[in-house]
């Protein structure tokens, strides 16, 4: 049976070439197709005339070339491709130009017309469409972020410290390659003071655990595409933000994870993320959680069992926002137990302005010692 299907195969491919080779070419169509959104090539696009079985594919740099034959002249040539909204265009339009860009804009969902199921499988859908495209939608290095940081802390409700900056953030790859370990070994930074003896009340600057909140650099959580099923997604608002459509997807954790909430000791954990419809670009994280522990040098370290030093009973909430390729702002507010008494701590980090040309490096990050 098999034999028999591979010869009618062959005897199919040769009519087709057959009557390929009888049939008029009026002229040859050439061109790519790009995303819409950031003009990437779209690789294995089904190119072809509507209502025939005449057509051909992208390939892996969106490129295409079709010949169409004299009586499809007067027909429509259709795009399509997984993820994209297809798109249908008349042949003789396409004969006006040499090199044709076709543009095809990301698939958008109609969510709230899909069951629950369907509809998470959706957000996480988006979730990795806007992880994928960071590279994208922000910043490359190497590149400076000119910074100014403030920390506030309270104990008992009596404001004890208070404490400013200016931070140089030095990114060597940016945002091109998103993930933990590239982040934490490129980029470095250098705090600027004006007396040599500036230090923060507890001699370490905690300034790892600021960075930590950036999940678009770090492809953190909900927005590292391994652990979109590891969440309870829901479609929170369609907003206009600065004549703009975006989602906000709620997202939780019953039994929150490590990976997941980026806290070794968390009991509690929720937010919110925003993401623009058009380019998929995050414009802001909201979270809020709870854990039995920190680790004095940030959530994301264990406390081990022979460590005595450390904040009990911690709730913090924090907001990062994006803005113009890059980050705009981090807020976080912890309070917790430390040695029997109640501490309150706010911090605020403002990047004030980005540097590409001649991006100045830095060889490590700036710890203070007690």
């Amino acid at each position: 049976m098999r034999k028999v299907f591979y010869i009618l195969l062959v005897v199919f491919i040769a009519g087709t070439a057959a009557a390929q080779t009888e049939t008029r070419v009026a002229k040859s169509i050439e061109g790519k197709v790009v995303n819409y959104a950031t003009n990437e090539p779209v690789a294995y696009t089904n190119v072809g005339i509507e209502d025939t079985f005449y057509g051909t594919a992208s390939d892996e740099n969106g490129n295409f070339q079709l010949k169409i034959p004299e009586e499809m002249v007067s027909g429509y040539i259709f795009f399509s491709s997984v993820g994209y909204q297809s798109k249908k265009l008349p042949v003789a339009t396409l004969f006006e130009k040499e090199f044709n860009i076709i543009k095809l804009e990301p698939q958008t969902y109609d969510i709230e017309d899909v069951d629950i199921a369907a509809r998470s499988m959706v957000l996480a859908r988006i979730l990795r469409m806007a992880s994928e495209n960071t590279p994208y939608n922000f910043i490359s290095g190497p590149v400076n972020f000119n910074c100014s940081v403030k920390s506030e802390k309270r104990t008992n409700d009596t404001l004890l410290v208070t404490e400013q900056a200016e931070v140089l953030i030095y990114d060597k790859t940016g945002y091109r390659t998103p993930s933990k370990t590239d982040a934490f070994t490129m980029r470095t930074y250098q705090l600027k003071k004006d007396k040599p003896e500036y230090s923060f009340a507890t001699g370490i600057t905690n300034f790892d655990e600021i960075l930590h909140l950036d999940w678009v650099r770090n492809a953190s959580s909900v927005l590292n595409p391994a652990l979109s099923n590891r969440f309870d997604l829901l479609l929170a608002g369609e907003p206009v933000i600065d004549g703009k459509p975006a989602w906000i997807i709620a997202f939780s954790q019953e039994n929150p994870s490590l990976s997941g909430s980026q806290d070794f000791h968390a009991t509690a954990f929720k937010g919110e993320i925003t993401i623009f419809q058009e380019d998929y670009s995050v414009k802001e994280i909201k979270v809020s959680a709870k854990s039995k522990m920190h680790h004095r040098q940030g959530k994301f370290l264990a406390v081990s069992s022979n460590n005595s030093n450390y904040f009990e009973d911690v709730a913090y909430d924090f907001i990062v926002t994006y803005s113009k390729l890059k980050p705009e702002m981090f807020l976080m507010n912890k309070t917790y137990t430390y040695k029997g008494e109640q501490v309150k701590e706010k911090t605020e980090l403002t990047v004030n302005s980005v540097q590409v040309e001649n991006a100045k490096e830095i060889a490590r990050r700036d710890y203070f010692a007690e």
